[in-house]
């Protein structure tokens, strides 16, 4: 599986009205943990979210990034999220 193409991932329920977005990414950091893989969050990412969603958890995290200013990168089995510092936007690599 690659890990944000192929949404095969473990099946996550979430719902959160005006959550914390790190707890949100902790709960799929544990799904992509089942998976096998890493998922690391930088501790500059802040904010709250509105999402309710039965889904992958790869899908789920994708929904999550889009539009945001934080960039995806993946290595190996880890996926670092961080914070993006160019005024481009989101990308997930």
């Amino acid at each position: 599986m690659f890990i944000l193409n192929d949404y095969e991932g473990t099946v996550v329920s979430i719902d959160f009205y005006d959550g914390d977005l790190h707890a949100v990414l902790s709960l799929l950091s544990d799904a992509a943990r089942i998976d096998g893989y890493v998922m690391v969050v930088d501790r500059q990412i802040k904010g709250k979210i509105q999402i309710k969603m039965y889904e992958p958890w790869n899908l789920i995290l994708v929904e999550i990034l889009a539009g945001v200013n934080f960039v995806t990168t993946v290595v190996k089995n880890s996926l670092i999220i961080s914070y993006n510092n160019s005024s481009s936007g989101s990308q997930v690599n």
